[in-house]
């Protein structure tokens, strides 16, 4: 899956989110097969939710716990981050949170193996609140959208 849609600087021919991508995680840096770079300190525009009910598949709240996968993957979630646990307060927080076109900044990145797959969770915060996201997942759904 492609994003054949603008992203702020990218065209419609640029492939740098898409599901193939890669990530490598250097120091507080994460360096994409694409060329993408997405680095602590670095903001981001919230997107659309991509969920039912206009939920946020890639994004969870800061305290939202993430079942482990012991015996792999759950079949029933296609992304690791979307089998969390969380309550109905925190759930709350991150809706009035997350509105689309605020901005959010990245507080940390980490390789998070709870989950199979294994994926990038970045810690995200803005001005009053926070929130974590499978960073890649995010990119993909647009449901997070790189800031010029």
């Amino acid at each position: 899956m492609c994003s054949s849609d603008l992203i702020y600087g990218q065209t419609k021919q640029d492939t740098l989110t898409n599901s193939a991508m890669t990530f490598d995680l250097k120091n507080d840096t994460l360096h994409s097969n694409t060329g993408l770079k997405i680095f602590v300190g670095q903001k981001l525009t919230i997107g659309s939710a991509s969920g039912e009910r206009g939920l946020y598949r890639s994004i969870v709240s800061k305290k939202a716990a993430i079942v482990p996968s012991i015996w792999g993957q759950d079949k029933r979630y296609e992304n690791a981050i979307e089998n969390n646990v969380d309550s109905k307060k925190n759930k709350e927080k991150l809706r009035q949170l997350l509105v689309p076109g605020n901005s959010l900044s990245i507080r940390a990145i980490a390789l998070s193996k709870t989950g199979k797959p294994h994926f990038y969770i970045a810690t995200l915060s803005s001005d009053s609140d926070g929130c974590k996201a499978d960073i890649k997942l995010a990119l993909v759904l647009r449901e997070l959208l790189l800031q010029p």
